[in-house]
């Protein structure tokens, strides 16, 4: 679907929870490149306990995964996003600067908006 979006002069964006490469065990990305022109990863917190109390991952150091993906991210797709949700806990200048430090933009989302 992504390949004819892309064809026919249109621009995709995958939403995701940066667990893609815990999922598949493998580096995903490089499948994404030139396909994928945005990608919006949910950090969803500043650290890696605030991460496992809101998120629940069924994976072992899934916020270093999650950093990791961004990371790895830049390298295949042009525009980077990384966005957290302002959610009890959460602290959104240390979320921001982990953004930053990236070199990826910064997005805050309300609770239950995705967009």
């Amino acid at each position: 679907v992504a390949r004819w979006i892309k064809q026919n002069g249109g621009i995709v964006r995958v939403n995701t929870n940066g667990h893609g490469n815990l999922i598949h065990k493998r580096n995903i990305l490089p499948e994404l490149k030139d396909i994928v022109d945005k990608i919006s990863i949910s950090l969803d917190a500043h650290d890696e306990e605030t991460y496992n109390k809101i998120c629940k991952p069924i994976f072992k150091d899934a916020f270093k995964g999650v950093i990791e993906f961004i990371k790895e991210s830049k390298k295949y797709i042009n525009e980077v996003i990384v966005t957290v949700v302002d959610y009890p806990g959460v602290d959104v200048n240390k979320s921001e600067k982990i953004a930053k430090d990236l070199g990826v933009r910064f997005r805050l989302r309300e609770l239950d908006v995705v967009g």
